[in-house]
This record gives C-alpha cells, structure tokens and sequence, in this order.
C-alpha cells in the first residue's frame, strides 16, 4: 500500500467533519445532564491484576439555575455558569494483590508498595464560562477506610462477576478519616477559531487533607469538536446546543507536584498505621481519548497513564468510560 494513503484518508476524513460543522450556533440549549462514569485498570488491556487505582464508579449530575447558593455572583465577567453535583466509590490497591489471595498471613504494611484503601465521597462544583476559557472549582467531602465499603463491594464483583480471586488484604486498609477537600482548575484555548485542530492550556490545584498538590496541563484535540466552554471533552457538555455532534481525539499532559496524598500516606493529622511513608513529590501523567456527542448523548472513552507517583521508575495506567445524557 502506498503510504500517503492512510495520511490521504485522514484528511479526508477531517474535511468532511469540518464540511458538516453547523454555521450558527443553536441558541436552544440543555438545563441538566446526568452522567455515569466508570474507571478500572482491567481497560489497561496489557495488565492482568489490579493494581494501584483498581476501580471507581461515579454518578454526576449538572444543571443550570438563576441562583444557587449565592454562587451566581461571582465572577462578574463570565458569559454563562452551570452547577453539579456528584457521588463516587474509589478503590486502590497495591502490587500483586493476586499473591495476597494466595498468602495466608499478611503482617504489617511492608508487605505492600501501597496500602489498599477505599474512599468514597460526594462533591459539588460550580464552572464559570468566559469567551475561551472557564473556570471550575470543587469541594469534596467524604470518608476514606473500611466505612466506605469498597473492599465489600470488589470483593462482591469478583465473587459473583468476574470470577477473580477474593484479596486478603483489604483487612489492613486505611483506617477511617473524614475528607474536606477544595479543587479549582483553570482552562484557556489558545487556538479558540481553528476548525480540525487547537491546542489548550492551563492548570489545577488541590487543597484539603486528601490531596494537597497542583499541575500544570497541556494538550490538543483533533476532529470535529465545539469550543472547550461547552465541549464533551471538558465536562462542560450540558452547554452544548440542543443540535450538535462531536467526534475528536484528545490528548494531555500534566506534572504534578504533590505534597500530600491520603489514599498512599493516610491521616495527615495522626500516625498512619499502613500508610506509606514517603511519596514522590513530582509525577508525569498522561491522557488520550476518544469523544462523541450527538444532540442529547455523549460517549467517551479515556486511556490514563502516569508515572512517579510512588517511585520514579513505577508506572501506572487504566482506563475510564463515561456515558452522558442531557435533559
């Protein structure tokens, strides 16, 4: 085969998405989406264990109102603003867990890189949308340890689903705590006109006794694609226009330069009995993935891969499917 023609083909592809891009905005738009959102390390296709972040699953809902708890007022300069609210189940687990399904004693956290911890909290968020950037911030609140039942529930799934073995293990998981944790992140399009191609940029930080950190991004998409205020892409969907279509690859890169993290080192304010001790204060973490949008529906699928987090030489990837539907 020639080999211009895969190039060919892409471009060819791209003009036709390019042809079908509506000429007007559609001034009818949506008031609340609700979305499902599902992370496991088993869509990491070269992998066979859990391993690090093992699973999640998330529910959010985002709406659109007047007024909300005073909210509306700030930032006197946005164009549009939107709200959501969110529950979610997170589990991590440390290497060759398979191995500890095997293992009839397991002592004290050194025979572990990581500790097994469950964390499940709710959140609710405020994002504020300017001509090409928007603003979003967070609170979380929540519980880590045995409380939020997420050993029970993986044990259940691999009991009864996947037939995977049950992990001894989950008995040494972080203790209890309570979780307060602030987010706000910042996104800017540097290219906001550009049809097929456009690159972004900005950052996030974190604040509160789970994840105390901040990252600088950056990235681009390809394809046919709405601006980043409104896009499937950046979980600013529900401001896409009741007519619309979406289809594009997007990619990012983060460093994150992390001070704290409760799901690795445990309690910030008292003696962590499994926690780890030391954590790398600088990692890489990178993300590609597919979107598609279609009037009242949104599919993604995203491939994450990081670097560092415990250790300069350990990596770490999994995968996250969400599923959208705008009312």
């Amino acid at each position: 085969m020639n080999s211009k023609v895969p190039f060919l083909l892409l471009f060819t592809f791209i003009n036709i998405l390019s042809a079908q891009d509506d000429t007007e905005p559609q001034k009818m738009t949506f008031h609340s989406e609700t979305k499902v959102v599902i992370d496991n390390d088993i869509f990491a296709v070269f992998r066979d264990s859990d391993r690090y972040y093992s699973y999640g699953i998330g529910l959010e809902y985002a709406f659109k109102k007047e007024k909300f708890l005073g909210l509306q007022k700030l930032f006197k300069t946005k164009k549009n603003v939107f709200y959501s609210i969110g529950l979610k189940i997170e589990g991590y687990t440390p290497s060759g867990v398979r191995e500890f399904a095997l293992t009839p004693e397991i002592e004290d956290r050194d025979d572990f890189d990581r500790p097994f911890a469950g964390l499940l909290y709710a959140t609710l968020g405020a994002t504020y949308v300017f001509e090409r950037s928007f603003v979003k911030s967070e609170v979380l609140t929540g519980i880590i340890g045995p409380s939020s039942q997420v050993g029970a529930i993986q044990d259940w799934f691999h009991e009864n689903i996947t037939g995977d073995p049950i992990y001894d293990g989950w008995q040494f998981q972080l203790e209890n705590q309570f979780i307060l944790n602030f987010k706000s992140s910042l996104l800017y399009d540097f290219n906001p006109s550009a049809k097929w191609f456009h690159i972004y940029a900005g950052g996030t930080a974190h604040l509160g006794n789970l994840y105390i950190r901040a990252a600088p991004i950056a990235g681009f998409r390809i394809g046919k694609y709405r601006s980043i205020t409104e896009s499937s892409g950046f979980h600013n969907s529900i401001l896409l226009p009741k007519k619309n279509s979406e289809l594009f690859f997007k990619f990012n890169v983060e460093t994150r330069f992390v001070a704290y993290n409760a799901t690795i080192q445990g309690n910030i304010f008292d003696d962590k009995a499994y926690g780890v001790d030391e954590l790398n204060n600088i990692s890489w973490h990178l993300s590609s993935g597919l979107f598609y949008s279609l009037n009242r529906f949104s599919i993604n699928f995203i491939y994450l891969w990081s670097t560092g987090v415990l250790n300069d030489t350990e990596n770490h990837g999994y995968g996250t499917f969400n599923v959208a539907y705008r009312f």
